[in-house]
């Protein structure tokens, strides 16, 4: 009997925190605290500032199951045995504690004792210049396993110079014929002989400019073994899509698509499994699909999943439906998926539904490319042609490719490549460039003023030393009047940017220097960087200042911050545990909160929630700040906070339930807070809205703000019954006359311009043109709803008795048409919701409908007049 994932992930921990190892949970996918990385892609991402020497936790060695995400093996995901996008680390870690000896020895203990592999099928490879672990490696197995190979396999670089060092690493031998055949096949062989099981790291030098290797202070160890790879050895499996992980998965998607037994191991179906197991985890860890950054990749490999389906003669949404499968496969690691399950499927099936028109309105655009490339006796489509196919519509360049090939076309590949590099190279700018601060600047500020002392949950103002100066993105001497700049201190009142919460405002002075604060943030470690604009004076290295914060506007940012906690736990009350902070912003005028939710909130829910908050607000409970070891708040039931990283002390903010023992409210929080709900006065609602499939916005505000927007609102309802002439009891009965009235004269003016339209009839069926043998008619009209454009199209019908038709109306800020088609055009194989499509698209909006009618409209108005003059070559899609 096979032994399962869930088993072998936890011997591994147990084993690890056997030998005094602290176990880690797995951080999230998005790097926790790291803005350099896009995705979580090794278990020793979360562990950098421990490497580096700069965390503040205690223990020295640690072990770790950690879900990653990867993408530079995506080609090749479901053709190899071993290639994955989404994978489970397992790693044991040493921050200046055990070395070599242990790391080799511990290795070999679990996987040939506790795991049962043969001895006889593993392979160690080594540096070839690493005597020590050569010898150390000679106590422990057989030498003839032991193979010593070149810097490319076996020795790890952070970078150009920096830490790096030696390294080992296991495989499995599944025999020779799993081999390439090749006589000269081994360990280094890229083919599925040899796989490699788990990689030992030892970062023991620092490599200078010049290429010499010095000696760290201190050694550390970074281990690294994917639990697929391991499960699927300790089967006995050599595919690790053959273990408990992936089955369940694939046999529903067989299923769904009614492949056969024999079809059932395929690459496609591997992938499916895969990317559905990546998607999964990617909007579960926060992440929503979108044109750029993390979304975007999402947005790929859920497209790239759902692609195989057509393979199959599949054209519906099912990916969705996977979800559940990749939940059973890994709830007993990951139980908080259970809450988020209903949310995740909805997400997906909804971008599901979005691909499979955007498959469908490409094919049409597609089809009118290969029409004119075949009409001038072109046979290679250009690069250009088929990546904006791709770029803008999201077509597959595969799918491109062979949808000409079938019309005897060739595709550009060279052009299209270099089309894609120029985007990439965009995106990576755009990535690098969209505000966040030059990370490596800021890291070697750090490493020479350490960290900023914040002061402010205690203090208002304090007195402080000058550490550092910056002006134009360099380190500066001074900064003096009408400069703008940014200054380093040893300690701060300030609170800076973090966890959703706006930074403080100020002023930065002394007696012969004052600085206006306009912004604080923390771009490495806690390195506190004020950005200031000098009003006077002079201020230098070495000097002491005053650091003196706004206070009104600390105390209302605290009123939000602790009325977003109130939000929270109103929408989880409300809705169930399934709702999730997904960002958050809070600042002095207003705050929003987004959360993980599938549907639009109901008005009579937001005043639900609304009464909710305020309820707690009126029993002015005690809001209580503490700090404890993270492990006592988790048990207490702590919320985390989005995107935060948590050491092994933490703080929490907790409201306590005055109607009965307890707390209302507990989360993991850096923020400044009020300290009794009281203090937040009034809670108001102001919109609740959609920000990306499955995640809802309310944006409300708090205290002062409330009574000024409630102000504000009441001013409009005097003003408003000042001009209706009316009392505000009697508002809304007189605005709903004017509307009724204002509808009845509309539609009368409608009903009078329409008329008038008919008349023109005649002259519009004098511009019908002949294509292939069909008549196609094109009118643009000023002005008109859909009822006149259908109006229209009718009258068109009944004099031309047989013609495609499409009637499009032009407004100052939209474009609306609508298509027809009569009976005997949809016989000859006119599709007036294909052809819709592809109309639509080419003025960048939306549309579709039947054979015989459809409809739709944008907002660009900028190509309309092109767009109409070439609407004919969509007739025959």
């Amino acid at each position: 009997m096979d032994k399962l994932s869930s088993k072998i992930r936890m011997e591994f921990l147990g084993f690890f925190k056997n030998n005094g190892c602290t176990v880690v949970p797995s951080d999230s996918l998005i790097p926790t605290g790291d803005k350099t990385l896009l995705f979580t892609s090794a278990g020793m991402v979360q562990f950098k500032q421990h490497f580096l020497g700069q965390s503040k936790d205690s223990f020295t060695r640690v072990s770790s199951c950690q879900k990653c995400f990867r993408t530079s093996d995506i080609n090749q995901i479901g053709t190899t045995a071993r290639h994955l996008t989404f994978f489970e680390m397992l790693g044991n870690f040493s921050f200046g504690d055990y070395f070599k000896k242990e790391t080799a020895a511990w290795a070999w203990e679990f996987l040939t004792k506790n795991m049962s592999l043969p001895k006889d099928k593993l392979y160690i490879t080594i540096y070839k210049d690493d005597d020590e672990v050569a010898g150390i490696w000679k106590s422990i197995a057989p030498a003839n396993k032991i193979i010593r190979m070149d810097e490319k396999t076996n020795f790890w670089n952070m970078g150009a110079t920096g830490p790096c060092g030696p390294c080992s690493e296991i495989l499995i031998d599944w025999g020779q014929e799993t081999g390439c055949g090749s006589p000269t096949c081994g360990p280094d062989c890229s083919c599925d002989r040899y796989l490699e099981i788990w990689n030992l790291v030892f970062t023991q030098f620092d490599r200078q400019s010049d290429g010499l290797l010095k000696n760290l202070p201190r050694k550390n160890i970074d281990t690294g073994m994917g639990l697929e790879r391991l499960v699927a050895a300790v089967n006995g499996r050599k595919n690790v899509f053959d273990t408990d992980l992936f089955i369940p998965v694939m046999e529903n998607a067989a299923e769904i698509l009614k492949i056969e037994n024999e079809g059932r191991n395929t690459s496609k179906l591997r992938m499916i499994a895969d990317h559905s197991r990546a998607v999964t985890f990617l909007i579960s860890d926060g992440i929503l699909p979108s044109n750029e950054g993390r979304g975007y990749v999402l947005r790929r490999i859920l497209r790239r999943a759902l692609r195989q389906g057509k393979f199959y003669g599949y054209n519906k949404p099912f990916i969705n439906k996977l979800v559940s499968d990749v939940f059973k496969t890994m709830e007993d690691a990951y139980p908080e998926l259970s809450s988020k399950l209903n949310n995740i499927q909805s997400i997906v099936k909804t971008e599901e539904e979005k691909f499979l028109e955007t498959l469908e309105a490409g094919s049409a655009i597609l089809s009118s490319i290969i029409n004119s490339y075949k009409s001038k006796g072109m046979n290679i489509i250009s690069g250009k042609d088929v990546f904006k196919l791709y770029d803008t519509y999201g077509f597959p360049h595969d799918l491109a490719k062979e949808v000409a090939s079938e019309n005897g076309l060739e595709i550009d590949e060279d052009g299209f490549k270099s089309e894609q590099k120029n985007a990439q190279e965009k995106s990576r700018a755009a990535w690098c460039g969209s505000g966040e601060r030059d990370i490596t600047f800021y890291s070697i500020l750090h490493k020479k003023t350490g960290d900023t002392v914040f002061t402010g949950y205690d203090n208002y103002a304090n007195e402080s030393r000058v550490l550092a100066l910056t002006k134009d993105g360099r380190e500066a001497n001074e900064l003096k009047t009408g400069d703008n700049g940014e200054i380093i201190l040893s300690h701060s009142s300030f609170y800076a940017q973090s966890g959703g919460q706006s930074a403080d405002k100020g002023k930065i002075a002394n007696n012969s220097f004052e600085s206006i604060v306009e912004d604080i943030f923390k771009p490495a470690g806690n390195l506190f960087v004020h950005k200031v604009k000098v009003l006077k004076g002079l201020v230098k290295i070495n000097e002491t200042v005053s650091t003196i914060i706004d206070v009104e506007h600390r105390k209302q940012i605290a009123r939000h911050h602790t009325a977003v906690h109130l939000l929270h736990k109103a929408l989880r009350e409300t809705f169930g545990e399934h709702i999730t902070q997904a960002g958050s912003l809070i600042a002095r005028d207003y705050f929003r909160f987004d959360f993980t939710h599938f549907s639009a909130v109901k008005k009579d829910d937001l005043i639900k929630i609304e009464k909710k908050v305020n309820s707690i607000i009126r029993l002015n409970s005690e809001v209580r700040i503490e700090t404890m070891a993270i492990t006592k708040a988790r048990n207490a039931g702590a919320t985390a906070l989005f995107g935060e990283k948590y050491g092994n002390e933490v703080r929490t903010v907790s409201i306590k339930n005055e109607s009965k023992d307890g707390n209302y409210s507990m989360e993991l929080c850096s923020g400044t807070h009020v300290s009794r709900t009281g203090d937040i006065g009034i809670f108001k609602i102001i919109s609740e809205s959609s920000v990306a499939a499955g995640v809802r916005r309310i944006e409300a505000v708090a205290g002062i703000a409330a009574e000024n927007y409630i102000l504000d609102e009441e001013a409009v309802i005097i003003k408003t019954s000042e001009i209706l002439n009316t009392s505000k009891e009697e508002l809304a009965n007189r605005a709903y006359k004017y509307t009724s009235d204002y509808k009845k004269l509309d539609n009368e003016f409608k009903s009078l311009k329409s008329s008038l339209i008919s008349g023109e009839i005649d002259s519009y069926t004098k511009e019908v043109k002949k294509i292939n043998g069909i008549n196609f008619l094109s009118v643009i009209t000023d002005k008109a709803d859909v009822k006149a454009l259908r109006n229209i199209s009718d009258q068109l019908k009944e004099k031309l008795k047989s013609a495609v038709l499409l009637i499009v109306s032009k407004n100052e800020d939209r474009a609306s048409f609508i298509l027809s088609a009569t009976a005997d055009c949809v016989q000859k194989g006119i599709n007036a919701g294909k052809f819709a499509k592809a109309f639509a698209a080419s003025i960048n909006g939306s549309g579709g409908g039947k054979p015989d009618f459809a409809q739709g409209g944008s907002k660009d108005l900028s190509n309309l007049s092109d767009a109409i003059k070439n609407a004919h070559k969509y007739i025959l899609l």
